[in-house]
C-alpha cells in the first residue's frame, strides 16, 4: 500500500478483506474510503481500474479471474499461481480482457539489479560465460520462526515450496536477464521436519532446499540455489561472469533498494582476488512520478512503486507494463518442469 501511494495518478480507493468486521478495520487503519468484503463485488465496482490480489496462490486465482473478467488491470504475487493449469488459465484470461497485467517479480526493479543488468547488456563482463543465483537464509529454524506471517509456507496445499517460493523469485530475474529457459534439472529435500511457532510446532510437509541447472535458449548455464532454514546463510547472491570479469549482486536477506550492492572485478588473476563495490548511479536511487526513494527501508517499497509506475503509464498507452504475466507463466512452467525432472531424475526440456 505504501508504495501504490507513493506513485502519482493513483489513488487508493478500497480494500477488501473475508468478512465485514475485518474490512471495516482495515479501512479504518489504513485510511481507505471504501471496503469490501466479497471480491467478486470489488472486482465488479466500475470505480474501480487496478487491482492488487495480494493473498497466497490458492486463493488468488478465483481473485485474479473475477478481476480480468470485469475488465481491471491486474496486479498479481509471487508464486504467480498455484500450478500449471492455473497460470495458463490466468494468462489466457488477461489477454482476452485486453487489460494490463503485472506481477511481483520485485528483484528486477531493484536499484542495484537494474543497473547491473544495463552494466552486463553494455559489455562490462564481456562475453557471458554463466551465471550462479542464490537465496540462503534461515528463515525458519529449530530453534525459532523468524517470518511468522509466512508460516503458510509449510503447507502444499497453498502452493509453496523453497522453489515455488524463493525459487520464483530468481526465475524471473535470470529470466529477465537471459531470455526463457530451455531445459532444467533439479534436486529438493526437506531437512528442517518442524518449526517452533507462538508456542506450538508445524510439521513442514515441502521442501526448504532446491538446486536447479538451467539451460537457456540462448545456450547459457545458470545455477540457481533455494533454502529457506540455512543458519548463518548469506543471503541473497547473484553473480554473473564472462570473458572480461565478473560481476555480483548481493543482499544481506531479500534484495531491497536500500540495502542490495553491487560488486564487480576485470581482474584476471588467479587467487587472491577481491570484488569491489560499484556505486550506484544517482538515476536508479528513485523513478519519475513516484516520490519512492531508494534509501526507503520498507519492504520492497521502491522496486513495487517502479512496477506500479509502469502499470500506470501502460494504461495510458505509454510504454509496457513488465514483469508480466507472459513472464510469469514461463517461470511457471519452469518450476514444474523442475519438479518432473526431479521425479524422473533427468533434464527435462519446457
Amino acid at each position: 500500500m505504501p508504495a501504490w501511494r507513493s506513485v502519482d495518478g493513483i489513488e487508493v480507493t478500497a480494500i477488501c478483506t473475508s468478512r465485514p468486521e475485518t474490512a471495516e478495520k482495515a479501512a479504518t487503519e489504513f485510511a481507505v474510503e471504501r471496503p469490501f468484503h466479497d471480491f467478486r463485488s470489488m472486482a465488479a465496482d466500475p470505480d474501480i481500474d487496478i487491482i492488487d490480489c495480494g493473498t497466497r496462490p490458492p486463493l488468488r486465482y478465483e481473485m485474479v479471474m473475477a478481476a480480468l473478467g470485469a475488465g481491471k488491470h491486474v496486479f498479481n504475487g509471487i508464486p504467480f499461481a498455484s500450478n500449471l493449469a492455473d497460470a495458463q488459465a490466468m494468462t489466457d484470461a488477461w489477454k482476452k480482457a485486453g487489460t494490463i497485467a503485472a506481477v511481483d517479480a520485485f528483484m528486477q526493479a531493484v536499484p542495484a539489479l537494474v543497473q547491473m543488468k544495463e552494466m552486463i547488456d553494455n559489455g562490462w563482463v564481456g562475453e557471458i560465460f554463466g551465471a550462479d543465483i542464490a537465496f540462503e537464509a534461515p528463515l525458519f529454524t529449530a530453534q525459532q520462526c523468524n517470518v511468522p506471517d509466512y508460516v503458510w509456507f509449510a503447507d502444499p496445499a497453498n502452493g509453496a515450496s523453497a522453489l515455488r517460493n524463493l525459487g520464483s523469485h530468481m526465475l524471473n530475474l535470470l529470466v529477465h536477464f537471459f531470455g526463457p529457459v530451455a531445459s532444467v534439472a533439479a534436486n529438493s529435500s526437506l531437512a528442517l521436519k518442524s518449526w517452533p511457532v507462538n508456542g506450538t510446532v508445524l510439521h513442514p510437509e515441502v521442501p526448504d532446499r532446491a538446486s536447479l541447472l538451467l539451460q537457456h535458449v540462448s545456450g547459457l548455464p545458470t545455477r540457481l540455489e533455494a533454502n529457506w532454514a540455512k543458519i548463518g546463510g548469506d543471503g541473497f547472491r547473484f553473480s554473473i561472469w564472462g570473458s572480461k570479469g565478473r560481476m555480483e549482486a548481493r543482499a544481506p536477506l531479500f534484495p531491497m533498494a536500500h540495502d542490495t550492492r553491487l560488486f564487480g572485478t576485470h581482474n584476471p588473476g588467479l587467487g587472491g582476488v577481491e570484488l569491489q563495490e560499484i556505486t550506484l548511479r544517482a538515476e536508479y536511487l528513485g523513478v519519475p512520478g513516484c516520490r519512492a526513494m531508494a534509501d526507503q527501508p520498507e519492504t520492497g517499497l521502491l522496486a513495487l512503486a517502479s512496477i506500479f509506475v509502469k502499470m500506470r503509464d501502460a494504461i495510458h498507452g505509454k510504454g509496457k507494463a513488465s514483469p508480466d504475466f507472459a513472464q510469469a507463466l514461463h517461470v511457471q512452467a519452469t518450476v514444474e518442469a523442475a519438479a518432473r525432472a526431479e521425479t524422473e531424475r533427468r533434464w527435462i526440456d519446457l
